[in-house]
């Protein structure tokens, strides 16, 4: 996808089928800096993002009411209460999710941030067109391949040489449908 900077791209965004939202605090794909800031709400129990790596980004999630499970893989899990944060560099393994009975709020900041923006809003754009199952992923294997593609994600637990030729594969075959020009639109909500 190329990027397009809009002049100001929505600061809130709402994932209807997960239940969670992003507020953004600083843009890149707005213009605002290659940093990418926002606060996210995650509802009680929610899933948030499973096991994955980013191969030159550094996350940081600072927990501001409520409490936020970090997975760090091969077993180890960090929970961080309001007050608490914790960075994660480049190749170490992450997920999160709510595992309290109440909404979980905290920003993230991702040093590397346009291709995480076009990943997130990409993924509630696609939810909110009715285009995920029920957990909020995408129903057309061309959108999840770019977005992995665009966030820098790599699942862990799937061989990195298959990752990348599967992507690869639904890259090519996203930009030979016209499947890269709808999801770009819909990331710009056009």
């Amino acid at each position: 996808m190329q990027t397009v900077h809009s002049p100001r791209l929505p600061a809130t965004i709402h994932n209807p089928v997960t239940g969670d939202s992003i507020a953004f605090l600083a843009s890149p794909l707005s213009g605002d800096g290659a940093e990418l800031r926002f606060r996210c709400t995650l509802p009680a129990h929610g899933e948030g993002a499973p096991l994955h790596t980013h191969d030159t980004m550094t996350e940081t999630f600072a927990v501001e009411s409520g409490v936020l499970e970090v997975n760090l893989g091969n077993g180890r899990q960090v929970l961080l209460s309001a007050g608490e944060a914790i960075a994660i560099p480049p190749g170490t393994p992450h997920g999160f999710r709510n595992p309290g009975d109440a909404p979980v709020v905290f920003l993230t900041t991702a040093d590397e941030g346009e291709g995480l923006e076009t990943f997130l809003r990409g993924m509630y754009a696609l939810a909110a067109a009715g285009e995920t199952n029920g957990a909020g992923m995408p129903r057309d294997p061309r959108a999840l391949g770019l977005l992995l593609h665009y966030g820098n994600l790599v699942m862990v637990g799937v061989p990195r040489t298959l990752q990348n030729a599967l992507l690869g594969l639904l890259g090519w075959v996203a930009r030979v449908t016209g499947a890269d020009r709808r999801l770009a639109n819909l990331v710009r909500g056009s």
